[in-house]
């Protein structure tokens, strides 16, 4: 029953708590082997967890939220 789980990322994060609802993470990817704090790797963009920040995600990705918990509903009831 177990399964193997795919790596999607590998990098190094800094989690940053911007508010009492916010959070901002900086990620570098592209890391060498043998070293997680020398400053390697490519920075990325910063995931932004406030919720303006997830409002922009949503709406850059035509996400509506409403048709999403819809969706998560029909799940929920079977159907």
């Amino acid at each position: 029953m177990t399964e193997q789980a795919e790596e999607s990322e590998r990098g190094r994060y800094l989690a940053v708590r911007t508010g009492p609802h916010s959070m901002v993470i900086y990620r570098a990817t592209g890391l060498c082997e043998t070293c997680a704090d020398c400053g390697c790797g490519d920075q990325q963009e910063p995931i932004d967890l406030s919720p303006g920040g997830i409002a922009k995600l949503m709406a850059s990705a035509k996400i509506n939220p409403l048709q999403m918990l819809g969706m998560a509903k029909a799940g929920k009831n079977g159907g």
